[in-house]
């Protein structure tokens, strides 16, 4: 539905915020801007803690193969943190998300490698059942609130609406934008799907309860050079899919700056750039310093995001430009209800999960051993 609305009677729409603004008015447009770019936010720092995560997890990996002691590793958490942290302030020079097209193949390829790598553990493991599959102890609302965590989870995995737009403006014609962005959605989404299903059956036969946040730090036993291999992807993952989200937010902040300081077009543009996107960044690493929960960060992501950006904006702007009627409009409002009440209990999930995490929180620790 949201790549029927890229184009509208001859209408280009080159970001998200433009379509909404365009078909249902300036008022949503500014709701659903909040939105998108409070997602972006979390999206990055997300991948922030998550890098850092397997950033020192190499780092601890490469002083054992070395021989030396652990407490003479440079491997906390938040020392990875900034070191993450710079590599974003350098791959964050990059012009704009076209020039960033890269990052995208990168991405996938590295998806795709360390999914493979979970799911290959998983089967050598799934008979060991190294964990309970009732689930993590707890009284009935600890166990329906982690549900509802894990339901926002869920909705991040699927969170490209976001930058749907702006990615479809990207593409070549012929043949037609929309057509060619709704063949990668459904290859895309397709295969995630096969994928992440066959990681966390796996993972979960395999781990039970002890499976954490990062799956590849919770396979005890497993050949060092394989989960090594895996992080490392991960990393890799995580810096470049860190552009994807950053661009169009940085294209954003542009757009502000000149508009309330006019004169800095005068300035030359690398060094507007180098300033405000380094000073991002860094906003950024101070917050996964302080937030190290990346499961819980990941559900608040879904559980913000899901909803209003892949389901109820575009189900309004598809109303308002085809009108569909009769069962597809019932169906449509049936699904908005249904994701709606999801949406609910994933923010009150993701909440107390914060919550928790924070209060065992060490300041400049992490949230835990990154190490198993």
């Amino acid at each position: 539905m949201l790549a029927d609305v890229y184009a509208v009677k001859g209408r280009r729409h080159s970001r998200y915020k433009d379509a909404v603004a365009s078909i249902l008015g300036p008022s949503a447009a500014v709701v659903l801007s909040v939105l998108q770019h409070a997602t972006m936010l979390l999206v990055t720092l997300g991948y922030h803690i998550a890098g850092a995560e397997s950033l020192a997890y190499i780092a601890g990996q490469a002083c054992q193969m070395m021989g030396k002691p652990q407490d003479s590793c440079m491997d906390t958490y938040w020392v990875m943190a900034v070191i993450f942290g710079a590599m974003q302030m350098l791959t964050s020079q990059l012009p704009n998300l076209e020039a960033a097209w890269w990052t995208s193949l990168i991405g996938a390829a590295m998806s795709f490698g360390y999914s493979a790598v979970a799911i290959a553990l998983g089967a050598s493991q799934a008979s060991q059942h190294q964990g309970s599959v009732a689930g993590h102890p707890g009284s009935p609302s600890e166990k329906a609130f982690g549900v509802f965590n894990a339901l926002g989870a869920l909705g991040a995995s699927y969170s490209c609406a976001i930058v749907l737009i702006e990615i479809e403006d990207t593409l070549r014609e012929p043949p037609k934008a929309s057509v060619s962005m709704k063949k990668a959605v459904n290859l895309g989404i397709s295969i995630t799907f096969v994928v992440y299903s066959a990681v966390s059956v796996l993972g979960y036969m395999a781990l039970g309860d002890g499976v954490p946040g990062n799956i590849l730090l919770g396979f005890r036993g497993s050949p060092g050079w394989v989960t090594l291999l895996g992080n490392l992807m991960v990393l890799i993952h995580m810096v470049s899919a860190y552009q994807v989200l950053a661009q169009p937010l940085f294209a954003s902040i542009e757009d502000i700056l000149l508009r309330c300081c006019p004169s800095l077009a005068n300035v030359r543009e690398w060094l507007v750039r180098a300033v405000y996107r380094c000073l991002y960044v860094a906003v950024i690493g101070v917050l996964a310093v302080a937030l190290p929960f990346f499961s819980s960060i990941v559900g608040l992501i879904g559980a913000i995001s899901y909803w209003p950006t892949a389901v109820l904006f575009p189900m309004l702007m598809y109303r308002a430009v085809h009108q569909p009627r009769g069962a597809v409009l019932w169906l449509m409002h049936a699904t908005n209800g249904l994701m709606g009440a999801v949406a609910l209990m994933a923010v009150v999930g993701a909440v107390l999960s914060i919550a928790e995490g924070a209060a065992g929180m060490r300041p400049f620790q992490g949230s835990g051993n990154v190490h198993g």
